[in-house]
């Protein structure tokens, strides 16, 4: 029997299926928050030979999306000025693209190279802010792991993603959330799940647009409104970090030439 990541509650076995074409994955239920997860995958290094699997060919269109998303909600509920920082930010695209509209943003992820946002990793100062698209479903234990980031990083709002199911009716194994053929998804969050992640993180909830989600401590946050949007359109549509970037990124090389 498996017990789950989030509570420790046993698990109600729900199927077994092959990942990556051989190697047998077993899906438990927790029943208690409505949370799915795979037991002890043995084959995440082999998953994550490449950050990004070769099937994603929506990358560029989520990141696009996710940069409207972050960007209008960070300026609508007075956040335009914060610092943020990307967890998980692969090639660092989200990073790049929220800098090239003016929000100040850097990134951090172990597993992948920071290709498009190189200059921009994170430093030693807080944060209070964190977008983590696209990183819940490959985590172990999300909560804790989102505990540990804070404690390193100090948000008090998080941006995330997340496709959540129906904890009263399973998908069925044609579901291509499960993406038995990276074996990169191992954790399936209900919206009963991540109201159980907010609670235990001393945050709040709130789903904003799509699969687009905050975990916030704040008291009023909000998606904004159509005419909302339009007016943060006009007041921030020519804000952009992308020469300051290069003003800073130039004095580095230069520092670097004259350097005996």
């Amino acid at each position: 029997m498996s017990h789950s990541p989030l509570t420790g509650e046993k698990g109600e076995f729900l199927f077994e299926a092959d990942v990556i074409g051989c190697h047998p994955a077993r899906y438990f239920l927790d029943k208690s928050c409505g949370f799915i997860w795979v037991d002890s995958p043995t084959w995440l290094n082999e998953a994550y030979s490449d950050a990004i699997a070769l099937t994603d060919t929506g990358i560029l269109a989520r990141n696009l999306n996710n940069i409207r998303g972050v960007s209008l909600a960070m300026r609508a509920n007075g956040l335009a000025e914060a610092r943020g920082i990307d967890i998980g930010g692969g090639y660092g695209l989200l990073v790049r693209g929220l800098r090239d509209i003016g929000l100040h943003f850097h990134w951090s992820d172990p597993f992948a190279d920071n290709l498009v946002a190189r200059g921009f990793e994170a430093d030693n100062g807080s944060y209070s802010v964190a977008t983590a698209f696209e990183v819940l479903e490959h985590l172990p234990n999300p909560l804790s792991q989102i505990k540990e980031a804070r404690a390193r990083f100090g948000f008090d709002t998080l941006f995330f993603s997340a496709t959540c199911f129906d904890p009263n009716a399973i998908p069925s194994r044609d579901w291509w959330y499960w993406v038995f053929e990276t074996g990169q998804h191992i954790s399936f969050s209900s919206e009963q799940c991540l109201d159980f992640m907010a609670s235990e993180l001393g945050m709040r909830k709130v789903h904003l647009t799509g699969d687009i989600y905050v975990f916030t401590t704040l008291d009023k946050f909000a998606w904004p409104g159509k005419w909302h949007r339009r007016k943060l359109k006009k007041r921030f549509g020519h804000d952009s970090l992308t020469q300051v970037d290069y003003d800073e990124m130039k004095r580095r090389v230069t520092e670097q030439q004259q350097k005996p």
